[in-house]
């Protein structure tokens, strides 16, 4: 009897264990309070993403809500003090005096975890604060009440939480985020668009009205530190001899379409290639949401507006471009094309402005079909005025995903009879994991051809100049020179002294 007890106590540990996940890997969040785990389901082999905060046990529960209900009647703060700086000092100074004033008896370990929720959920982002703070998370996805949330993890991809609201909850929480992106969202008016402080992206649903399953919100986090043309060439997202022949283009005010599917990082490259703009010279960006980062002083930044209520009109893109073009701008760069602004940006392209935006699209044949179909209806002479044609795309090497641009190709231009003429000059070659040249020779290249004209020089000199700038950008990479700010100084100094900026970086290069 007692060998057959042992023997299923035994079985039951050894269940145990199997069911316990394997933490594959732990990093901290918010020190000493919040670590995030990725671990593993030993059945199902499935990776999830765990938040991990302090314990409070009951009767520190019951405390938080007490001090949590005299927060709320006793706090007077204006709504503008409790969003600046000192908002979390504000709070910690108060929940200290309410220990104090109402002789609550805590350890000094239970008053650090008290005031971790109350900053959290006063200040933070609640229940998803851990994954707000996370610099690995570039999504955050509740498809409604009682499913866990999903993250995009930069490393794992998308993954299933710990954390989960309730209906109650999340119809709160939504009417929450609304309120931090400065909108209105409710039963009549259930779908929102909207900015948060910080620069990330959110769209929500409310209720059941427009989502059977209930209230629902997509966050796409904003990078407080954006990628830069470093990043990308050491990611492999493009080649150095990419990066040289993009700098050379977009200096001399080359048109530029970034194209690819959701997630592709389109408007990643259109920030980065922004950033080879001569810093003299005058920008003008449209876009729904603020996203591009420029670290250029002459750059009017324009957003787009929806309309609520009868006091606040629509601003749409297309009359931000209006605009825009009565601002005498040398380049113009729009976040996404998709509707009737898409006419009068190629309207500013054939009168000599500097054009850059991004456009879903598979591919350069479909970035055509989209811009000649409804709502665009771009005529095929208007569309040979682009230069380059980028497409981006989500790819895997091996286990893990990656972004790369798939293909770099150049709109020779458009004959009447004969159609659009089309030129791949770089190809990423998926099996090898690296980008190769196409023409034979870059004297083929239409951009190339361009900036010869333009700028009067022979094609050895451009082919120098292209040199150059690969030695300063591999200069960039091997220094890890990534800031946006300071690849904006490098590129603004070699604008100024071009030959010291190369003798410079070739030294360097070569002594390390």
């Amino acid at each position: 009897m007692v060998e057959e007890r042992r023997e299923e106590q035994r079985t039951t540990v050894i269940e145990r264990r199997e069911e316990m996940p394997v933490f594959k890997e732990v990093y901290p969040v918010i020190e000493p309070h919040a670590y995030v785990a990725i671990a593993q389901d030993n059945v199902t082999g499935q990776l999830k993403y765990i938040v991990m905060e302090p314990t409070l046990f009951e009767q520190e529960q019951q405390m938080l809500k007490k001090i949590t209900s005299i927060l709320y009647d006793e706090l007077d703060v204006s709504v503008k003090e409790l969003t600046a700086e000192k908002a979390e000092e504000i709070l910690k100074e108060n929940v200290k005096r309410i220990v104090k004033d109402y002789k609550f008896k805590m350890s000094e370990s239970t008053l650090q975890k008290i005031l971790y929720y109350i900053i959290r959920d006063f200040i933070g982002y609640g229940k998803i604060d851990v994954m707000m703070r996370d610099h690995m998370i570039e999504d955050i996805s509740c498809d409604g009440p009682n499913i866990p949330i999903y993250v995009w993890h930069r490393e794992y991809e998308s993954l299933p939480t710990n954390v989960v609201f309730d209906a109650e909850e999340l119809n709160n929480f939504v009417v929450k985020l609304a309120y931090k992106c400065g909108k209105h969202i409710s039963v009549a008016q259930p779908i929102m668009d909207g900015t948060l402080p910080d620069g990330s992206r959110v769209n929500a649903t409310y209720g059941t009205e427009v989502s059977r399953k209930g209230s629902t919100f997509t966050i796409r986090r904003f990078r407080a530190d954006p990628l830069t043309i470093t990043d990308l060439i050491k990611f492999r997202t493009i080649s150095v001899d990419m990066a040289a022949y993009l700098w050379l283009a977009v200096e001399n005010r080359c048109s530029l379409l970034v194209a690819g599917g959701v997630a592709s990082g389109k408007t990643t490259m259109l920030n980065c290639t922004s950033m080879f703009i001569r810093p003299e010279l005058k920008i003008v960006t449209i876009e729904d949401t603020a996203e591009l980062q420029l670290p250029h002083q002459n750059w009017i930044s324009l957003v787009s507006r929806t309309g609520f209520g009868l006091r606040e009109a629509e601003v749409s893109l297309f009359d931000l471009l209006k605009a825009a073009m009565r601002q005498r701008p040398d380049y113009i760069i729009v976040g996404e094309i998709r509707g009737a602004e898409a006419y009068t940006l190629f309207q500013a392209l054939a009168t000599g402005h500097g054009v850059q935006s991004t456009i879903h699209a598979e591919d350069a044949l479909a970035v055509i079909e989209r811009l000649e179909s409804p709502p665009m209806n771009i005529p095929r002479a208007l569309i040979g005025l682009v230069d380059i044609i980028m497409v981006q795309s989500r790819v895997r090497i091996g286990e893990k995903a990656a972004r790369r641009t798939i293909t770099l190709t150049e709109v020779k231009g458009y004959t009447p009879g004969v159609g659009l003429e089309l030129q791949d000059v770089f190809r990423w070659n998926s099996r090898e994991d690296r980008h190769e040249m196409i023409i034979k020779e870059l004297e083929e290249s239409a951009v190339i051809r361009k900036v010869i004209e333009r700028r009067g020089l022979s094609y050895k000199e451009v082919l120098e100049e292209l040199e150059r700038r690969k030695v300063i950008l591999e200069w960039m990479v091997k220094k890890n020179i990534r800031r946006y700010t300071d690849v904006g100084n490098v590129v603004r100094e070699y604008y100024m002294s071009p030959e010291n900026v190369y003798i410079r970086a070739k030294v360097e290069l070569a002594s390390s």
